[in-house]
């Protein structure tokens, strides 16, 4: 009886750690070698949307120099990510929010952006065409869904 207790306990234990479906981390963001591979397109500034706190945007080599110009949209392929911290010196980081450039049809709608919300670990909180970023990066004074230019 002991016995058949103790298996069923590990077997409820165990799949308890299956049980989040979320992605771990960003497939479009390097886990551990963005901050060498991703180029700083805004330094370090405060900024009163994205949970109030500092932020230091960084874009791969598709985006970085079509952002850092101007030059919209950005091809597909770009990636934007905006490192969200809690000290002005952008030491302290606290998490993500993460634009992606998908292939045309993507998200017409929306200028093909996929986006993310991630954690301080990268871990994704918040996935695909989410309303909640695209209804506020849509008006003006945004470009291409980008509304923090360098």
């Amino acid at each position: 009886m002991h016995r058949r207790w103790s298996s069923g306990l590990a077997a409820v234990l165990l799949a308890g750690c299956f049980q989040d479906s979320t992605h771990q981390h960003s497939d479009f963001l390097p886990l551990t070698s963005y901050q060498t591979s991703f180029q700083v397109v805004r330094a370090c500034r405060a900024i009163t949307v994205h949970d109030m706190g500092y932020q230091r945007v960084l874009a791969n080599i598709t985006a970085a120099s079509a952002y850092s110009g101007g030059s919209y949209p950005l091809p597909a392929g770009s990636v934007v990510v905006a490192e969200q911290h809690d000290d002005p010196s952008c030491n302290t980081l606290n998490g993500f929010y993460l634009m992606a450039k998908e292939q045309p049809g993507y998200d017409t709608a929306n200028a093909d952006w996929h986006w993310q919300r991630l954690d301080a670990n990268q871990r994704v909180l918040d996935d695909g065409r989410l309303q909640t970023c695209s209804s506020c990066h849509a008006p003006l004074p945004c470009n291409d869904y980008l509304c923090s230019p360098p």
